[in-house]
């Protein structure tokens, strides 16, 4: 009977303290942050698009040619401003999202490691007070006058460099074949002609993984083709140079990053009048000279009055490899 009359009041407490308990438990709503998503990165093509990440969490990069300037400032000046140009815009540290746990990774690239104070030599002329030239040509673009250029050297006698992309070796493979056979030098000028600092083209710089990967299928195209190497001379495309490219290209074995003294500016449409007395008047002991295989440069037909003109100034012609050696 006792236990009887006190069960509704006993009940009646124990529900009041649930009610109780619950509320001084229930979670209370917390304001949710806007997440603010990343520009898309593109690269070949291929967009990526970065995981998001809470603003405190990304440190604060600084410019790498802002920390590394002094390093390329003497050896070449006109590429540490355009690299800074670039830098400026690339401030951001990109993360990869982690992949999905329903299927499997794919294997990521690793960052090709670098040794610090390791870097390519950066070289615009020959250590010589000699009259001595080198004369370079870049084939990157269509076929061009690249066999008008073979036949006014192999009539002249001289040697030259080309520097090669992947892309023109693999649709040219009988030019890059007649450029050895006739003992001319190839250097490394990537796969794709595409900036590895990004200052040219307005986009991102290559990270180190994707600039070996420029140099490893050039590398492979020339000595499946041809049976040389290009190393270890490196052309950047456009001339965009800065410390870390310097670093990346020596760390795939490439030593020497191959600039130039005299351009000739056939690729700016310059007439071949114009371009051989460019190129005669700048004329020195040492000098580089660049030149285009394309058939939108004149620097093909302007080749013979070049020749022509140092040799009367007294002047010998050959490779870049020649220049820096003799």
């Amino acid at each position: 009977m006792i236990l009887s009359r006190r069960g509704p009041a006993f009940a009646l407490s124990l529900m009041a303290a649930l009610v109780v308990g619950c509320r001084g438990e229930a979670p209370t709503a917390m304001p949710v942050a806007p997440r603010e998503m990343p520009a898309q990165t593109a690269y070949m093509g291929v967009i990526a698009t970065p995981a998001p990440v809470a603003a405190s969490a990304v440190p604060s990069v600084p410019s790498v040619v802002a920390a590394d300037a002094s390093l390329v400032a003497a050896a070449y000046p006109e590429a540490l401003e355009q690299a800074r140009a670039a830098s400026a815009a690339v401030e951001a540290v990109t993360l990869v999202p982690s992949p999905s746990p329903a299927r499997a990774a794919a294997p990521a690239v690793q960052p090709i490691p670098r040794v610090v104070g390791a870097r390519a030599r950066v070289i615009d002329r020959g250590p010589t007070t000699e009259k001595r030239v080198a004369l370079t040509f870049d084939a990157g673009a269509d076929r061009g006058y690249a066999e008008q250029i073979l036949n006014t050297l192999r009539a002249a006698n001289v040697r030259a460099s080309f520097g090669m992309t992947g892309q023109w070796a693999e649709a040219n493979p009988d030019l890059l074949r007649r450029m050895v056979a006739e003992g001319h030098q190839l250097i490394n000028h990537t796969q794709s002609h595409d900036s590895f600092t990004g200052f040219s083209t307005g986009r991102a710089p290559k990270p180190a993984a994707a600039r070996a990967r420029e140099l490893q299928l050039t590398e492979e195209a020339v000595q499946r083709i041809g049976g040389v190497s290009t190393k270890p001379y490196f052309r950047p495309p456009y001339g965009d140079l800065d410390a870390t490219v310097s670093e990346d290209v020596y760390a795939q074995g490439y030593e020497v990053v191959a600039m130039w003294t005299v351009d000739s500016q056939g690729w700016n449409g310059l007439s071949r009048a114009g371009i051989e007395t460019r190129c005669l008047r700048a004329a020195a002991p040492g000098a580089v000279y660049v030149f285009h295989v394309g058939s939108s440069s004149q620097d093909g037909p302007a080749l013979a009055g070049i020749i022509e003109g140092l040799r009367g100034q007294g002047y010998q012609m050959g490779t870049l490899d020649w220049l820096l050696r003799t």
